[in-house]
């Protein structure tokens, strides 16, 4: 595969693509970085290649990052994992790139600190879920479920996805480790402020139902990226979305959000009712 036929097959856009660069690095430092990112040592890959990125907007990390994602999916081959996975788990990369678009008005990259995982098989997009070999504090594996901006957080793709997910870790045989392991989030997504924000029968809420809540975490900030743009001004917040408009009355009224740890519930452990109901111009996860 080429590094055109990748960034066709991942939805990169053609602009994009065309302004992507490798810098000042030579062809042998950056397929060293190349092999680093594939490897357990890629958080220390991205660091590096983020000081040699002279862009300053991600282009150089974007475009080595996506030549590993070549190098990837040798090992994906290797490993007998499926072509749909590795594609479905490299647009990560399109998707960034449309969100930086989206708050700063050009195209840039600002992931490189997260996308090693997907680059190293440490985090597979399997449906509409994402899921990442972990560990909790004592070193026992955990599968942690994130849950990227596209989402589709019906019931049935939730239940796809999970259904994909037990199948994918319990038949492969590099993840034996993990077979049994339990799956945690750790989201603004699982906050309780939201159950004053938002209808009961609500796609959040309904994903949140699926988690036992273990720790709550009501300065963490993050949502503001996700909800808000990025946007840490009141004034500034968007409107444009239901739940955007409560969250923006609900913390100029003293309200925290924050955000939650929580362990996936057993099947028996929850009883949600089916629904097609969807949150009414909710477009931000």
């Amino acid at each position: 595969m080429t590094f055109e036929e990748l960034c066709s097959r991942i939805a990169l856009d053609g602009e994009l693509e065309k302004r992507l660069t490798f810098g000042k690095l030579s062809a042998k430092k950056r397929e060293a970085l190349c092999v680093h990112l594939c490897g357990r040592d890629y958080a220390a890959a991205a660091r590096e290649l983020e000081e040699a990125d002279d862009t300053g907007r991600g282009l150089v990390t974007l475009a080595v990052m996506l030549r590993a994602a070549l190098l990837s999916r040798e090992i994906y081959e290797r490993r007998g994992i499926a072509e749909e996975v590795f594609f479905d788990t490299m647009k990560c990369f399109s998707r960034f790139a449309k969100e930086y678009r989206v708050r700063f008005g050009e195209w840039g990259f600002d992931r490189g600190f997260w996308t090693g995982r997907q680059l190293s098989l440490s985090l597979f997009r399997l449906g509409t879920l994402e899921y990442e070999l972990a560990e909790d504090k004592e070193g026992a594996p955990a599968i942690a479920v994130h849950i990227p901006s596209d989402a589709d957080l019906s019931d049935g793709a939730v239940d796809d996805s999970l259904a994909r997910a037990r199948a994918f870790f319990s038949e492969e045989k590099s993840f034996g480790r993990w077979k049994k392991a339990p799956y945690t989030c750790d989201s603004w997504l699982l906050s309780p402020a939201l159950k004053e924000l938002l209808p009961p029968r609500s796609r959040i809420l309904r994903f949140q139902a699926r988690f036992s809540v273990i720790r709550v975490s009501p300065e963490d900030g993050g949502f503001l990226f996700w909800l808000f743009e990025g946007k840490t001004s009141p004034d500034s917040f968007p409107q444009e979305t239901s739940l955007q408009r409560a969250a923006a009355r609900y913390l100029a009224a003293g309200g925290k959000i924050g955000s939650a740890f929580g362990r996936l519930k057993e099947s028996g452990e929850r009883s949600l009712g089916r629904t097609n109901l969807s949150d009414n111009d909710l477009t931000t996860f």
